[in-house]
Order: structure tokens, then sequence, then C-alpha cells
């Protein structure tokens, strides 16, 4: 499955928001994609610079580009210029192989690189909405390595 790896992580965030994933009103996967990561740890996750498996159906992506914009940020408008920017930092910041697969428990292992950098990697995003994304996703990597036995390194706040 091709995956943005900020969709990955923002699926784990969720995980630990205890979200109900149902179908989002501009219809993409965002909800299926995160119903196989949840029931398949050593699903095989590409990660892409690219519409991926979440864009799936959205009324948004035009020719594989998503043409939705954002609002919360000065520097940003379009959602697939800032969907780039943060994939790079991530992939930068957790040394990932783009066209290389990974299982969602291997992303989970290396999570740690992440939220050591995440404020870095979301500067200029709302400090507060920040932090709690990053409490989201420390509850998140908790539920799904307790749910499939393995462990994760989990750094101090």
């Amino acid at each position: 499955m091709k995956i943005r790896i900020h969709h990955f992580f923002d699926i784990i965030r969720d995980f630990g928001t205890g979200k109900e994933f149902t179908q989002h009103p501009y219809l993409h996967s965002y909800h299926n994609v995160a119903g196989e990561i949840d029931r398949n740890p050593d699903l095989y996750l590409e990660i892409v610079f690219e519409s991926d498996a979440v864009c799936t159906g959205c009324a948004y992506l035009k020719n594989t580009v998503c043409g939705d914009s954002i609002s919360h940020r000065k520097d940003f408008t379009q959602k697939e210029a800032f969907n780039n920017y943060l994939d790079y930092r991530i992939v930068e910041i957790c040394k990932i192989q783009t066209s290389v697969k990974f299982s969602p428990k291997t992303l989970c292992e290396i999570a740690h690189k992440y939220i050591n950098h995440i404020e870095f990697i979301y500067e200029g995003n709302d400090q507060n909405h920040t932090q709690l994304r990053k409490n989201n996703l420390v509850k998140g990597l908790k539920y799904y390595s307790e749910k499939f036995g393995f462990a994760v390194k989990i750094p101090n706040n």
C-alpha cells in the first residue's frame, strides 16, 4: 500500500484519540487505510511523495494532485505543497527511504525520531496544536504496540 508518511503518523495519532474511523465528507479512504493498519502490523507500506491510498476517492484529488487549500498557515495556502513540506521533513528526520516497503510496526519503532523533532517538523503551526498532536501520537503508539505486543521507544515529553 502506498502511503504518505504524514498520513501514517496521522492515523497513529488518531488511534491515540480513540477516533471512530468513518467515511469523511471528502470521500477519501482514510478510514479504510486506518482499518487496514489497525488490523495488520505487518502490512507492506511504501512511503511516497504523491497521492496515496488515503487519497483514493477524494473529491479534491485532481490528476493525482490535492486541490484542497489550508488556512492555518501564512506560508502555505495549498494542501499539496504543505503535505510535501511535511513529508520531506519527516523522511529526512526519520531517515526513511522512499520506494522501500515498511511495516506499520517498523514505522512505529522509529517514531521516536518523529516525536523528538515534532516541533521542528510542524514549525509554523500553533504550538498547542503541535503539543496535542505529540501527546496523542504517544497514546496511539502505546495503543498500537500493546495491541500487537512489540516495544516502542517513547521519548519523555
